[in-house]
This record gives C-alpha cells, sequence and structure tokens, in this order.
C-alpha cells in the first residue's frame, strides 16, 4: 500500500530513462530522493547495483561485485532492494548479502547465506526480499541448522539462527500480536510464524496439496493470513486468540491461483490476477464481487495499492489505474478501469516489480530503467 495513487493517468510523461546491459527481474526500490536498480554487467558475471537521483536520473554510485553461476530464468538478482535508511540492502540469487551506505554505496557488511551461513541455495535462487525488524534484518540461508536467520543491520553480527527447512521464494512479513512480534513467511513446505526475540518457531501450517512454489508473499491483516499458490489458490487462515494461525483455512478461492503473483488487500477487498483481475469480498468468505478480463492479465503483473485504486503493471508493457469498491453506488466491490497508458512497447517482457515515491513511477524493462511522472490532481 501506498499514500498516494493518481486518479488518472492522462498527461503521464517519461521523465529520464537509464540503460541496463541485461533483463533483470529484481523489483525496483525507491524513495523521494534515491532509486535503487539491481542488473548484470554485459559478461553475467557480476551483481551490479546502481543508486540514481529520483528526480533526474543522475548515478549517485554504483556497486559490483562478482557473482559467478548459472539459474534457469537468469542469473540476475531476484530480490527487491531493501531501503532502511541510513542504508540499503541487497541479495544475490547466490547468496551475496550487502549492507550498503545508502548515499555513498560503501561497503558497511558483507556477508554469504550459504558460505557463511551455511545455507542451501534454493533451485531458482535466493528470491525474498530481506526485512527489518527491530533494527535486526531477517534473512532465510535455508540450511538444516541455519533456516532462518536475524542479523544486527548495523554489523552484520549473528543475533539468533534456527534449524528448519530450506527456504522458499516468498518473502518473510512482520506481524505483532499483543505483546508478540512475529516474522511470518514460507519454508519450501509450511507457512510458518517465528517469534522474533529469539527465532523460536511458533507454529506452522501444511497446505492440503504439496509442491507449491510458494513465490507469492504472505498478506497478513487483523482478520488472518491470505495465501495465494497455483495447488492450493487463494485461501484465508484465521488467528486464534494465542495470534497462531488456524491450520484449516476459514475460506478458500481457488480460481485465484498465480504461481508468481503476489495480491493486494484494499481495505475489505483481496485484489488479484489469475486469467484476469478479481476481486475478493473478505467479509464474505472470500466471495468474487468483481472481475476484468483482459489479455493483458495473461502474464506477469505486479499490483500497487491506495485506499481505493490500484496500479496494474503487465507483463507486455501496459500501466493500468484501477478503481475498486464501488459497484453503482453500493459497497459491494466492483472494479473499473479509469484509464491505461504503454511503458514499453508490446515486444517487452517486464518481470521486475515497479515502484512508486512521490508522483514518480519506475519501471524495469529489459534494456533501461524508466522514470514517469504521474499527473497530480488538486483532490490528491
Amino acid at each position: 500500500m501506498v499514500a498516494w495513487l493518481p486518479r488518472t493517468l492522462q498527461g503521464a510523461r517519461a521523465a529520464w530513462k537509464y540503460p541496463l546491459p541485461n533483463q533483470g527481474i529484481g523489483g525496483v526500490a525507491a524513495t523521494d530522493e534515491f532509486v535503487i536498480v539491481t542488473s548484470r554487467d554485459r559478461n553475467d558475471a557480476m551483481d551490479v547495483i546502481t543508486c540514481l537521483d529520483a528526480i533526474s536520473g543522475v548515478v549517485f554510485w554504483q556497486h559490483t561485485y562478482p557473482a559467478a553461476g548459472e539459474l534457469d530464468y537468469g542469473n540476475s538478482i531476484r530480490a527487491t532492494p531493501l531501503i532502511a535508511d541510513p542504508y540499503v540492502v541487497t541479495l544475490g540469487a547466490f547468496g551475496d548479502l550487502h549492507c550498503l551506505d545508502l548515499e555513498t554505496g560503501d561497503i558497511v557488511w558483507s556477508t554469504h547465506l550459504v558460505r557463511d551461513l551455511q545455507g542451501v541455495r534454493p533451485q531458482w535462487g535466493y528470491a525474498a526480499s530481506p526485512i527489518v525488524v527491530e533494527d535486526r534484518l531477517i534473512v532465510q540461508p535455508g540450511g538444516d541448522t541455519n533456516s532462518i536467520t536475524a542479523l544486527e543491520l548495523e554489523t552484520g553480527d549473528v543475533v539468533w539462527q534456527v534449524a528448519g527447512r530450506q527456504a522458499a521464494y516468498a518473502s518473510l512479513v512482520e506481524w505483532v500480536h499483543g505483546s508478540q512480534r512475529q516474522v511470518i513467511g514460507f519454508d519450501y513446505r509450511t507457512l510458518g510464524g517465528w517469534d522474533i526475540a529469539d527465532g523460536k518457531r511458533i507454529w506452522e501450517v501444511k497446505p492440503k496439496v504439496g509442491n507449491d512454489f510458494n513465490v507469492p508473499t504472505p498478506i497478513v491483516s487483523s482478520q488472518g493470513i491470505f495465501l495465494t499458490s497455483e495447488n492450493n489458490g487463494t485461501r484465508l487462515h484465521e488467528w486464534t486468540r494465542e495470534g497462531i494461525a488456524e491450520p484449516m483455512p476459514a475460506a478458500e478461492f481457488l480460481d485465484l491461483a498465480g504461481d508468481s503473483h503476489t495480491p493486494i488487500l484494499i481495505g475489505d477487498y483481496l485484489v488479484g490476477v489469475d486469467r484476469g483481475l478479481r476481486v475478493l469480498d473478505t467479509r464474505r468468505q472470500l466471495t468474487q464481487v468483481g472481475e476484468l478480463s483482459d489479455p493483458c492479465f495473461n502474464g506477469y503483473c505486479s499490483l500497487i495499492g491506495s485506499q481505493d485504486r490500484v496500479l496494474v503493471q503487465c507483463e507486455k508493457g501496459e500501466l493500468l489505474l484501477l478503481q475498486i469498491g464501488q459497484r453503482s453506488g453500493s459497497d459491494q466491490g466492483g472494479v473499473r478501469e479509469l484509464n491505461r497508458i504503454r511503458v514499453g512497447d508490446d515486444s517487452v517482457q517486464i518481470l521486475a516489480h515497479g515502484a512508486i515515491a512521490g508522483s514518480m513511477y519506475f519501471v524495469r524493462l529489459p534494456d533501461r530503467l524508466q522514470a514517469w511522472q504521474l499527473p497530480e490532481s488538486a483532490d490528491d
């Protein structure tokens, strides 16, 4: 969720572009001042992290390091960089973890999830973005003796590490229940919650059907946890009084079953893409209350939401602005397209999540990072 989305895309203009040597799938991270984009060098042997001025596109700094290897779907960084001012944290597909100074790009500390933390790299590379909870950086090495670990953000020192299973691809999320703060996420078989204080696993939930890739990130709310996967569809696991997820779903919607796209929660509505954009009412057992059918939803899509609008970035270069939660004056959900623009020609393949900061939108195309100035209106 972001604080602001425009009420129209009409008048949006391309502001600047920065050339990139290789196709990338890692998301863009941005603030009002800085934009971080990841790529590979032209020889496909090194990871490249670039920090640019959000307004002008001028390069502030660039950090590179050797990252040799061969993966399906390319060798580029998958995880979206984490901006935790005054730092930016990046995780490479092969396990290189760097904490850099946001203003200068200097290395604050670095480690490796496999060589230093006894991790086991997932088949398609590390993809979960690191998160910060209480000045601790949480990552998933995925090793038998170190499945998940907490590091001091300032130093990289290990605070705790716990045994468990190999890592999945979805990012972890934070959840607070009473006085207990949890980290929630997938390993390659189950969903679980870990106590942030010491890493102790509090609970786990096993899906009805196995062999999910577990790429979409869980969505937590006071109601429960919303999960989406290719073999089990979309479901809601409610909380117990103790802050533990119920083992069986309270509601399911099997027709929203994407293997890589993460839905978003807009008020009482869950919005996701799977052979069309779907709006599910979380108050009514995930009943579908809105749908848009369009060829642009056939590929990978990423969503950014505000209170009542959704910005949809489609794989083939279209950017759509949608209105959510209004249908002929009723409160029964629904979805309406406001307008759309093209941010890349229809020959592109956009697999990286975009970013919005202020009134700027940043999209990673195969050959460049493109910044768009979005129109501002008086009532925003």
